[in-house]
């Protein structure tokens, strides 16, 4: 009886021993060449699968890395003027009421300004203009547009290029801000009559033109907003 005892514990144990051996495995001598994954060690494919993790990230705009990159060859290069001294200081104080004040994106946005209203002139554009400028100058606008409508001519105006812009006054009083700019541009001006004849101007002759262009704002109102106030041509 004892023996049959010793005999079906014997077998019990083989049979637990095939299940663990099963469940578990067994040792071939190749464990260190399987391919474990270190966690806090990425080995190769690591750096493999987690590259291809990064080429299947879908990028949101402006989230991309900031690399600098050079300007492409045909960019226009205009040359901003930094001011000082008293204009520096008017500048500083329109920022203190207008913390949404910038001074190189308030030049990025007369330099558009200046397209726009260009050309807005040129082409009879008059929706443009009165979004761009304030009613005294708007009216002095209009009037040229008349005149030059009944007399049956036509203006058109290239800006070849802007060669610098430079802020030369700045001033703020109860609330209203001011920033006049000097623009020096090379244009093509052509005004021709209703038979296309040339009356003033030359296809074939690059101006330079300085102007001298005053923007104001209230800085109070929710609207970002300049519009032109005065210009002259020196």
């Amino acid at each position: 009886m004892a023996n049959f005892d010793l005999i079906l514990l014997a077998l019990i144990a083989v049979f637990i021993f095939l299940r663990l051996r099963s469940v578990l495995g067994s040792k071939d001598g190749n464990e260190d060449n399987r391919n474990h994954r270190d966690m806090f060690n990425p080995g190769p494919e690591d750096d493999r699968d987690m590259a291809e993790d990064r080429d299947n990230v879908i990028h949101l705009p402006g989230m991309e890395p900031q690399e600098e990159e050079p300007a492409p060859a045909n960019q226009e290069v205009v040359r901003e003027i930094e001011p000082v001294g008293p204009v520096q200081r008017a500048l500083a104080d329109i920022m203190a009421v207008d913390p949404t004040f910038d001074q190189h994106g308030f030049v990025e946005g007369a330099r558009a300004a200046f397209d726009m209203i260009l050309n807005g002139f040129a082409n009879d554009d008059r929706e443009t203009l009165q979004n761009l400028l304030t009613p005294e100058v708007y009216e002095n606008f209009e009037q040229a547009l008349d005149a030059r409508k009944a007399a049956g001519e036509t203006l058109e105006t290239t800006v070849v290029g802007i060669n610098s812009i430079e802020i030369t006054d700045a001033s703020l009083e109860n609330n209203m801000a001011e920033v006049t700019v000097r623009i020096i541009s090379e244009q093509v001006n052509v005004t021709t009559d209703s038979d296309g004849a040339v009356v003033d101007g030359d296809n074939n002759y690059i101006d330079t033109i300085t102007d001298i262009w005053t923007f104001e704002r209230d800085v109070t109102s929710k609207s970002p907003n300049w519009f032109l106030k005065a210009t002259q041509t020196e």
